[in-house]
């Protein structure tokens, strides 16, 4: 009898995995502006049509019905709504990961969506997984993906500035640290304005280099030999001493200090 070995489907791979829940906070502010901010539109045209001048009252009616319109429309074709965009999140079916389609208004009142953080983890609408090759470069007589212990690498930036990467850091246009991730940042000259603020976050835990793209929007890129190869965003990867990442127009090249 042959054993037959099934090869894992993309439909069993969980949409969710790498992705993290947007918190209480980011929930309250995009409510507040889908429907609080809405409302209070609406509730302020009803009161002047009823004591003041009709006319402004009328046009405080059309501007908040056409937020509340747009905001079910967004949710239904893409979850990020107004709100949503603002504070960096997606809505989506809880089980799933899609949008929430023409039954926006259904899903939203039966629990079925569920929000989620894109500076904290993967897009539920990004790829749940992809083929990854390290390209091949690595400097001669070292070993790939790993720096001897003790040894600090370094980052070479285009512009020649030498950054030493000691723990954690954050690159970007106007980087900052969030607090349950503390990291140095860096602050990097872009007159092309292709950097996100917090473009990428580079980390060193005493052997393997880790790169993760902080759901960029230029994303970041692994040169080799050939074409450069895109990381998934907010996916932890480890890289070699040795390769060239594309953060945008800009490069830098992660050295062994050795």
């Amino acid at each position: 009898m042959t054993n037959v070995q099934e090869t894992p489907r993309l439909a069993d791979v969980d949409p969710f995995v790498s992705s993290e829940r947007a918190r209480p906070g980011k929930v309250v502010g995009a409510v507040a502006l889908d429907v609080v901010m809405p409302v209070a539109l609406l509730t302020a045209g009803i009161v002047l049509i009823a004591t003041g001048p009709p006319a402004a009252g009328w046009f405080l009616i059309v501007v908040g019905v056409g937020l509340l319109a747009g905001a079910v429309w967004l949710l239904g074709r893409t979850g990020r709504t107004l709100g949503a965009s603002t504070v960096d999140a997606r809505i989506v079916h809880r089980e799933t990961g899609v949008a929430a389609g023409s039954a926006a208004l259904w899903a939203l009142a039966s629990g079925k969506l569920a929000m989620f953080d894109l500076r904290r983890g993967r897009d539920p609408f990004a790829p749940a997984i992809a083929a990854f090759a390290f390209p091949d470069a690595t400097p001669s007589g070292s070993t790939p993906g790993r720096g001897r212990r003790g040894v600090v690498p370094t980052l070479l930036l285009d512009s020649g500035e030498r950054l030493t990467l000691d723990t954690a850091l954050i690159l970007g246009r106007a980087p900052s640290a969030p607090a349950d991730a503390p990291a140095e940042v860096y602050r990097w000259a872009d007159m092309s304005r292709t950097l996100s603020k917090s473009h990428v976050r580079l980390e060193w835990d005493g052997r393997q280099v880790w790169v993760i793209d902080l759901g960029s929007t230029n994303g970041v890129f692994v040169r080799g030999d050939g074409a450069a190869t895109p990381l998934l965003p907010h996916q932890r990867t480890p890289v070699p001493t040795g390769v060239v990442l594309e953060i945008g127009d800009r490069t830098l090249t992660v050295r062994d200090a050795a």
